[in-house]
């Protein structure tokens, strides 16, 4: 469909398996995009406001709609779009797709063993409810409500991290002083290897899927016996996190700026600052800067690569001037908590969507009541 050379810098993304989460469309890095010209002549597969994207391999369980801000994407060779006529609401049904008895279908009729597979034809016989048209969008309308407020707090979360850093690389970039993160960090070391358990005398341990666009989420996270910790491998606040094994998770940066009792596994490097020699909170700001770096510096052949402590220990940081990087960490903390606020409402907000999701779906809640919910939540 798409020739090497039509693909872009800059333009429109293409949405492929990789963008397609659970309702919603989430990008890359290195998401392809192409330029408009493209999609003008392939303009049959532009996305439009509430098609419904499926993963055609893999993890054919995950589907997003199409919102009006992603209106005019383009969806690639291994996506599956679903556009649904007027007569039905195009918000309900991609609700429904999140149902957990509606995943458990798919995974259990795609094609298949080692890699699933999804069809038009698969989609097609999907058994869904069909209420009436006023109670789709009644449905829909209060589902909604928690979404849209989960976008507005994951938009103002985001511009709080770039003014973060923006403000940081002015400071970094004003008669910046170079330091290196060897002789400035009081521990630079791998994580433990887990014995893990779910019992209560247990920590979390994060792995590498936890660090993603230099944030950790505790999503994928598992519990390690509590003795099999070693002291300076529990997480002090504003430890950074690197993940250093594996193409693809390797060069991986994020701050630990949470609450909580918890370690990582060996996959994961801990960089703590000494704070006599740098803030750690300028420290951390300078090594998100420098993923690009990080990522580069892995050793080995593909799918086998590391990146080890001695190399990672050569890294040079560019800082702000010593006398100013107190102040400057106290503001870059408190921007911090303003984040995490943003991000921790809406877990809270997604787990009320995720109760009312089933519920509402099968008649046992009726709306008012959940409208009432929604209301207190948001």
């Amino acid at each position: 469909m798409l020739k090497a050379s039509e693909y872009s810098e800059s333009g429109v993304p293409v949405i492929s398996v990789g963008e397609v989460g659970y309702g919603t469309l989430k990008l890359r890095k290195d998401t392809p995009r192409v330029s408009p010209t493209t999609t003008s002549r392939l303009g049959e597969y532009v996305l439009e406001t509430n098609d419904i994207v499926f993963g055609r391999k893999g993890a054919v369980d995950r589907s997003s709609i199409v919102r009006s801000s992603e209106n005019g994407w383009f969806l690639g060779s291994d996506g599956i779009r679903v556009r649904l006529p007027s007569t039905v609401n195009a918000g309900f049904i991609a609700y429904q797709f999140q149902l957990e008895t509606i995943r458990t279908w798919l995974l259990q009729h795609a094609s298949g063993s080692t890699m699933l597979s999804l069809n038009q034809g698969t989609l097609e016989r999907i058994p869904l409810l069909v209420p009436t048209l006023a109670k789709q969008h009644a449905i829909a309308d209060v589902l909604c409500a928690l979404d849209d407020k989960i976008a507005a707090n994951t938009k103002l979360a985001t511009t709080s991290s770039l003014l973060a850093q923006s403000v940081f690389a002015a400071a970094a970039d004003n008669h910046g002083v170079e330091v290196g993160l060897s002789e400035s960090s009081s521990l630079l070391s791998r994580g433990i290897t887990p014995k893990y358990s779910d019992d209560e005398e247990s920590m979390v341990v994060l792995n590498q899927k936890c660090v993603r666009y230099q944030r950790v989420g505790l999503g994928p996270a598992r519990r390690t016996i509590l003795s099999k910790v070693r002291q300076d491998k529990e997480l002090h606040l504003d430890d950074v996190l690197v993940n250093s094994t594996g193409q693809g998770t390797l060069g991986r940066v994020a701050r630990w700026t949470l609450d909580g009792r918890v370690t990582v596994d060996s996959h994961i490097t801990i960089v703590r600052f000494n704070p006599e020699v740098i803030d750690p909170v300028c420290g951390g700001f300078a090594v998100l800067r420098n993923e690009e770096k990080i990522t580069a510096m892995a050793e080995g052949s593909t799918g086998q690569t590391e990146l080890s402590r001695v190399e990672l220990g050569k890294l040079k940081l560019m800082l702000p001037p010593s006398e100013q990087q107190r102040a400057l960490g106290q503001h870059l903390a408190k921007m911090t908590t303003m984040e995490n606020a943003y991000l921790l409402e809406n877990q809270a907000l997604a787990a009320t969507r995720d109760a009312l999701l089933p519920q509402l779906m099968s008649g046992k809640l009726r709306v008012k009541d959940a409208e009432q919910i929604v209301s207190a939540a948001v």
